[in-house]
Order: C-alpha cells, then structure tokens, then sequence
C-alpha cells in the first residue's frame, strides 16, 4: 500500500494506478461457489429415532457418545431428520461396522419414499472396523426425514452417524 505523506498531493498516476488495481481485483473476484459455501453435517445414529435397535457402545471407535445397533429383524430402521437450505442434491454418507460375514442391506428413504433400494451394507473386518456408504439423493428445502431400514431377518449393521453433504452432485 502505498502512503502519501501530509500535505502532499498524490500525482495522478500513482492513484489512477492503485484505484485501477483494486477495481479489477473486485471485478476479477470468483464469487464463493455453492460447494464451498455448504458444509457437511453430521448427525449421530443414538440420537435419531430407532425403531428395533439399541444404543450401544460396547465396540471401539465410534463417533458421539455410541451407536446404534439394529435388533436382527427385518423392517428395524434409524430415522435422521436433516435440514437442507435449499432443495437439490445431497451425499448421504453412513459410517457402519459388519463384523458378521453377510452382507446387511438396507432400504433409503427419504420422506416415506425409498430413494435408494436394498443398498448394500458388506461385511467390515470386525465390530470395531468402522466404515462408509454413500448414497446420493434429492433433499426438499427444509426438513427431511432420512431413513435407513433393514431388509433382511439379520437387521442392519451398527450405525454410528450419517454425514450430509448438500453441495453434492446426484448426477455423479
């Protein structure tokens, strides 16, 4: 930056110059896009509403104060309910552990509309290896109510929280 001392008037061309300089970085300037402006939000699994499950915290590495685990049933479900500030597409992200040796599927919901069908759920090394599944989907502005529901006898795997991220693309 450039200073002019006391009772000295700037020459023209040092002003033009940095006033020049200014407005075009203004100009220039990428407004902050859609994506970095929305942050993900997470929402733990024991403090949603469970149908047919428990909150536990008898296997390491979970996120909050414990998880959810579904009672072996089919139809047992952990219901989120996320706010979206505008309607669009969303990154469902659910952090799970499978220590049995079967798969564990699971039908999305999203409003009482199955958004994403008998979704996979598949074995993880061991109750304490914990790990991800991402489903993309449209939020309504406002709130939605996400569900994650067991589809088989054997219920649902353990359920630490799920991560939302608005600024996702469902196209990918």
């Amino acid at each position: 930056m450039h200073v002019i001392p006391t009772g000295r008037r700037p020459r023209r061309g040092v002003l033009t110059a940095a006033l020049g300089g200014l407005l075009l970085s203004l100009l220039t300037a990428s407004p902050p896009s859609s994506a970095a402006a929305a942050a993900a939000s997470d929402h733990q699994a024991e403090t949603a509403t469970i149908s047919q499950g428990t909150v536990a915290s008898n296997h390491s590495g979970y996120t909050g104060s414990g998880f959810v685990d579904y009672t072996n049933v089919t139809g047992s479900y952990v219901e989120f309910t996320v706010s979206a500030g505008a309607a669009g597409g969303a990154s469902l992200a659910f952090r799970y552990a499978n220590g049995t040796g079967a798969d564990r599927p699971m039908d999305i919901s999203i409003g009482g509309r199955v958004v994403a069908p008998n979704v996979s759920f598949p074995p993880t090394a061991n109750w304490t290896t914990w790990a991800t599944k991402t489903v993309n989907a449209d939020l309504a502005a406002g709130g939605n109510k996400v569900r994650a529901t067991a589809t088989t006898p054997s219920g649902g795997p353990n359920l630490d929280k799920l991560t939302v991220d608005a600024a996702a693309d469902t196209q990918a």
